[in-house]
C-alpha cells in the first residue's frame, strides 16, 4: 500500500520548513504513522540535535526522522534522512513499508545523506557525520575565511597557448596568507 502524505501534508511541510530554515532552532524532526495506517504524521521535532532526536526513535516501530547537521569538511549545514526500521517492528510492517522511504524523500527534499537504520547504534551522532563527511566530494572550509588575506594579486588566471595543442597554461595563485592577528 502507498504512503499517504496528503492527509497531513500541511503539519508534515512546517515540520521540515523548521529544519531547512536557518533562521528556525529546530534542527530535526521525527516522522511516523498513525496506528496501522499508512497515514504519515509528525511525531517530535526539537534542537538538541542527533542526541536528542534519537531519544525519541521506537524500537518497534517504522519512522523517518529529517534532520540538519553540521558538515565537518565544509562547516556547512547539511540534511539527512533517517529511514528508521526499529528491529521489534513487525515484520509485516516492515514489508509494507519497505518503499515508503522513497516517496518520502521524494517529499522531504534537500536531504544529502539517507541513511538506513534499525539500532540506536546505526544512529550514533558519530556515524551520522562520519557519513556525512564522506558525502562531500571536496573539502572547503568557510570557518576562516575572514581571517585570510586575500588581497594579493595573482595577474592573470590562462598565459598564452601551447605550441602543441592550443591547451592554454594555467598560472595557479598560491593560497590565501593569514592575517597577521593584532
Amino acid at each position: 500500500m502507498a504512503i499517504n502524505l496528503s492527509k497531513n501534508r500541511d503539519t508534515l511541510l512546517s515540520a521540515w520548513k523548521e529544519v531547512v530554515d536557518d533562521k528556525c532552532k529546530t534542527n530535526w524532526a521525527l516522522f511516523g504513522y498513525e496506528g496501522q495506517t499508512n497515514d504519515l504524521k509528525v511525531v517530535s521535532k526539537g534542537e538538541g540535535g542527533i542526541e536528542e532526536l534519537t531519544d525519541d526513535l521506537n524500537s518497534g516501530k517504522i519512522m523517518y526522522a529529517f534532520c540538519k547537521v553540521i558538515d565537518p569538511k565544509t562547516s556547512l549545514p547539511k540534511c539527512v534522512l533517517i529511514n528508521w526500521q526499529g528491529e521489534g517492528a513487525p515484520l509485516v510492517r516492515k514489508g509494507t513499508c519497505a518503499n515508503h522511504v522513497r516517496d518520502v524523500a521524494r517529499f522531504f527534499i534537500g536531504a544529502h545523506v539517507t541513511i538506513n537504520a534499525r539500532t540506536e547504534e546505526e544512529v550514533d551522532p558519530d556515524i551520522i557525520m562520519d557519513k556525512v563527511s564522506k558525502s562531500t566530494g571536496s573539502a572547503y572550509s568557510f570557518k576562516d575565511r575572514d581571517t585570510m588575506d586575500v588581497s594579493q594579486d595573482c595577474g592573470p588566471v590562462l598565459k598564452g597557448q601551447s605550441s602543441g595543442g592550443g591547451v592554454p597554461h594555467l598560472i595557479l595563485c598560491p593560497p590565501p596568507k593569514p592575517k597577521n592577528p593584532k
